[in-house]
């Protein structure tokens, strides 16, 4: 409590200095009964033009980028060597300088993926490929929409007391499926420079150029399958389209086999 009361009159302070409207944000020279969006937000459009690196912009935009910088600025602290770190800051400062230590990266190569990619190499069956995905350490975006599907927790949609399990579409490198579908120039390019870059990787962990190519297409393939089965994103903005709650037992009847074995 005496940290929130001590908080209160700083907030307070700052509160006052923030106008609530900031009106050099609006362009007033705009008809707002022609163009209200660029009335109410043109002059911040004209202060902030769009950063090289980004495709859009926008105030959250800008400030994630400008709290990154400031946890930058903390861990590049935290990981400088000096007699007044204490125990919590010497860990975090470590762990930082340790992920930064590109030397040592690059030394070490893809030697931390050989376990992973050695139990890939040993799959011998869908149940085989059921297990990895529930087990596999690395990496984490597994559980996450990198193997096939999602699996996550979550709050249930009509009872925000709960948080329940959730299954969703996943599994694309490529940002929509849409991606994978359409058939104008711009989509075709893009997919070539994906699977190029597939193989690519393919070829840094060691795989010869011909044995990468066809990897790279096998994955292509296996995305784009994954691909035809999602909803779109103008579909997925109608939340009963994404609420269908079952039971485990139900789960289990709708997709029953991933090889021998239930998948729960």
């Amino acid at each position: 409590m005496a940290a929130l009361w001590a908080a209160v009159p700083a907030f307070a302070q700052h509160s006052s200095s923030e106008p609530v409207l900031d009106v050099s944000a609006m362009d007033r020279t705009v008809d707002p009964c022609v163009d209200f969006y660029t009335y109410s937000c043109g002059g911040w459009i004209k202060k902030n033009p769009i950063p090289p690196d980004q495709s859009s912009w926008g105030t959250y935009g800008k400030l994630d980028d400008e709290n990154r910088a400031q946890l930058r600025t903390i861990l590049e602290e935290a990981a400088k060597l000096s007699a007044g770190r204490d125990a919590v800051t010497q860990k975090i400062g470590d762990y930082y300088a340790s992920c930064m230590d590109e030397p040592a990266i690059e030394k070490l190569g893809a030697k931390l993926l050989i376990p992973e990619l050695e139990r890939i190499a040993d799959l011998k069956s869908k149940q085989d490929l059921a297990e990895y995905v529930a087990t596999a350490q690395f990496p984490p975006s597994l559980y996450d929409g990198g193997a096939l599907f999602a699996f996550r927790s979550n709050q249930d949609f009509k009872d925000s007391t709960q948080v329940i399990a959730e299954a969703d579409q996943g599994g694309l490198g490529l940002p929509d499926r849409d991606y994978y579908l359409k058939d104008d120039t711009k989509s075709e390019e893009l997919r070539k420079a994906y699977v190029a870059h597939i193989a690519k990787m393919f070829e840094l962990l060691g795989d010869k150029t011909p044995n990468a190519s066809t990897e790279a297409a096998t994955v292509m393939r296996i995305e784009t399958a994954l691909a035809k089965g999602q909803m779109t994103r103008v579909e997925r903005r109608d939340p009963p389209q994404l609420y269908h709650k079952i039971s485990v037992e139900e789960l289990q009847k709708l997709s029953p086999l991933l090889g021998g074995k239930p998948i729960l």
